[in-house]
């Protein structure tokens, strides 16, 4: 599929050279920008990407935006994982196998590319998107608007960047510590009527997956990605345009080695004793494609899309290590396919009302196959020699997932704006079917020209995971060494919920802008996720009863070439007697549970980050980052917490101009990730649904080179 990515690639950008050469300019080189409610006039792509935000606005919800400036001011800037730049946003929490946690809650995050849904991956370590394609990006949380829905937790909406803001190319090379080399490449530029963009990257370190142990370095943690992406549009006319999107990547990983744990079985002529030697490894394939057609006419502007997206894992376990360590062996293929539309249109009905409306709907189904040597019976300890019995299991799930709304934008007078709607959604599957109305609310109200107010309220209608096994398949493990002892196995459901949110915003002269916000949220079925077994694939479960509560601060400052920003959060997260995928939980857990409520392992009730950069002349940018947590959950019962950690990063880049020319420099950039070298734990492999160990990267320096031209 590799290949299929990449000569789709190549045959778009030869369509777009082909036809630049054909067909006539029909766009002015210079014109003005006009408001988005006289959208009659828009003509150029960045109007047009305007014209698109005010299609499907935030209205009243939270909205943290990040920019190129922001990017670069990250550690690693563009060549950072893109979970490290959403988690110098406010209330974002790290977590291992590049997960993030927003406002308390695990996961639930919606991606939305240049308006269009990302239909969820399966759970892995890849990062669903490549911060090199991104050109702004913003986290929206809060009382979210009725457009949004399925996921809910945030809507991180990025907007790639495309030939017009580009105007160049570039060629980069980044590696360092940890055997990191990462090369990456973007071009694009317009013709005629044609926009167009590329960029490609590849990614080889030894620090895959976090590390199980404190020490700086593992044995058996090596990385291989690829990345490509693509955008390709075509201006109809002055105000439309059709679009492409194709998006694809491919990674092996390797499972890291825990040294030194001692045998759990005996597996007849292995002599197998090592748990460094243990060679477990992952493979996660992804790729999606969008085609838009956008429209901004004098009152009316839509834009319908249709989407495909493909995810895959392949876990190849290491049979004898495994079965000696784990008393379990096995081979995992998991992949869902999806298919979907969308439409988002926006009416300017009267100068007091602009209304909203839209669907979505999309069609998944995802099988899971796998062959798992296990001991069956259960040996009696571990000095008794025993064969494996294989046992196959292949599965699949299916679900057809669509929502509609419609809301009004009510601006009662000029200081306070009243934006309402609901939205209806339904989860038809083979083993859950749901719908819900759900009701939405914010008003605005400008206290002054500095101070902004908002309040809101949102119906939730969270979609479960389609990783639902079946009784059939825990039935096939009963009495051997992968059977956990609980013979209930609900299936998982929707989590409803009630989601409350207020805050201000102020800002102080044209530097300093400074936020506060606080939320409530109240759930039945609230949905959690947990490693269970060798294969790192999430499996989903509920808890009957959740709450979710909490508050954050923000601010940032900026004055000719110095920026700063600073967040700080404070969550509480319970829940209450799991109903659904019990199989994973010990019946002990399970009775403590169904009676009282527990803080979810993901709970991390204070964290913060801060940053300054600072362009110490027009070439010159030098940086200083610092992030906290006072750590997630651990113990039986999530009843413990993990040690607070507070890593350090500094950054220089400096810009070599060639010519006169605004494109034909060099820039090189140097990081130190971590400087103090600080050990601390993510997880210690204790808590609901926790797997191993994990620990924070240790100090890493990396040089980069960037030629753009």
């Amino acid at each position: 599929m590799r290949i299929g990515l990449l000569a789709a690639a190549v045959f778009a950008l030869w369509c777009a050279f082909a036809s630049a050469q054909a067909l006539p300019t029909t766009i002015p080189s210079e014109i003005s920008t006009t408001s988005p409610s006289d959208l009659g006039t828009v003509i150029v792509s960045s109007d047009l990407d305007v014209a698109r935000e005010e299609i499907a606005p935030s209205l009243g919800a939270v909205t943290y935006s990040i920019g190129p400036a922001q990017i670069s001011s990250v550690p690693q800037g563009e060549d950072a994982p893109f979970q490290q730049v959403l988690l110098r946003a406010p209330g974002v929490v790290e977590d291992s196998f590049g997960q993030e946690h927003v406002r308390g809650e695990h996961a639930n995050l919606t991606y939305r590319v240049n308006g269009v849904l990302l239909p969820e991956p399966l759970s892995g370590f890849a990062q669903q998107l490549d911060t090199h394609l991104i050109d702004t990006a913003s986290l929206i949380d809060g009382a979210l608007p009725a457009q949004f829905g399925f996921h809910t937790a945030g809507i991180v909406d990025v907007n790639t960047k495309t030939g017009a803001n580009l105007k160049g190319n570039e060629v980069s090379i980044y590696g360092g510590s940890f055997d990191t080399v990462n090369p990456s490449f973007e071009f694009g530029g317009t013709r005629g009527n044609w926009d167009y963009f590329v960029t490609g990257s590849f990614k080889h370190d030894n620090l895959g997956i976090e590390n199980p142990a404190p020490e700086s370095h593992t044995v058996h943690d090596n990385t291989n990605q690829e990345r490509t992406f693509v955008y390709l549009s075509y201006h109809i006319d002055e105000t439309s345009r059709i679009s492409l999107l194709l998006n694809g990547s491919y990674g092996d990983f390797q499972i890291p080695d825990r040294h030194n744990q001692p045998p759990q079985f005996g597996l007849a002529g292995s002599g197998f004793d090592d748990s460094a030697r243990i060679k477990d490894s992952q493979n996660e394939q992804e790729y999606y494609s969008v085609i838009s057609y956008q429209k901004a006419a004098d009152k009316l502007s839509f834009q319908a899309s249709i989407f495909s997206n493909y995810s895959q894992i392949h876990f190849n376990p290491d049979m004898a290590g495994d079965l000696v360590f784990q008393g379990v062996a096995g081979e995992v293929l998991n992949n869902a396919f999806t298919n979907g539309m969308q439409l988002d249109a926006e009416l300017a009905a009267s100068q007091d009302h602009t209304v909203r409306a839209g669907f979505i709907g999309d069609y998944t189904a995802t099988s899971l196959n796998t062959n798992t040597f296990v001991f069956n019976p259960v040996p009696p300890d571990s000095t008794t020699p025993s064969s494996p019995e294989l046992i196959g299991d292949n599965t699949g799930n299916e679900a057809v997932t669509a929502g509609v709304y419609i809301q009004d934008e009510w601006r009662l007078d000029p200081r306070l704006t009243l934006n309402y709607g609901a939205r209806f959604d339904t989860f038809n599957s083979n083993f859950d079917n749901e719908n819900q109305l759900s009701p939405r609310a914010n008003l605005v109200y400008k206290l002054d020209e500095p101070t902004t107010l908002h309040a809101g309220y949102a119906r939730y209608f969270v979609t479960p995971p389609l990783q639902n096994v079946s009784v059939d398949t825990v039935n096939k493990f009963a009495g051997t060494t992968n059977d956990t002892g609980t013979e209930l196995n609900e299936p998982t459901r929707v989590e409803r919920s009630n989601y409350y949110d207020a805050g201000i915003s102020r800002q102080f002269g044209k530097s300093l802008t400074l936020g506060a916000d606080s939320f409530y949220k109240a759930a039945r079925n609230l949905i959690d996720e947990g490693q269970f077994g060798s294969a790192v694939i999430e499996t989903p479960f509920n808890y009957a009863r959740g709450y979710v509560y909490g508050a954050e601060l923000s601010g940032t400052y900026t004055y000719e070439g110095f920026s700063a920003f600073g967040n700080f959060s404070w969550v509480e997260a319970r829940g209450r007697d799991i109903n659904s995928q019990q199989f994973d939980i010990s019946p002990d857990d399970l009775a403590y549970i169904n009676n009282h409520y527990i803080r979810l392992d993901h709970e991390a009730n204070y964290t913060g980050s801060a940053g300054v950069s600072l362009n110490i002349t027009h070439n010159d940018l030098v940086i200083l980052d610092a992030m906290y947590g006072s750590g997630l959950r651990a113990g039986a019962h999530n009843d413990k917490k993990l040690q607070q950690y507070v890593p350090v990063s500094v950054g220089y880049e400096h810009t070599f101009h060639m010519s006169n020319s605004d494109r034909n420099f060099v820039r090189f950039r140097v990081d130190v990730v971590n400087v103090f070298d600080e050990s601390y734990k993510l997880r210690n492999g204790t808590g609901i649904g926790v797997g191993a160990p994990q620990f924070g990267q240790r100090r890493g320096y990396y040089f980069g080179v960037a030629y753009d031209f």
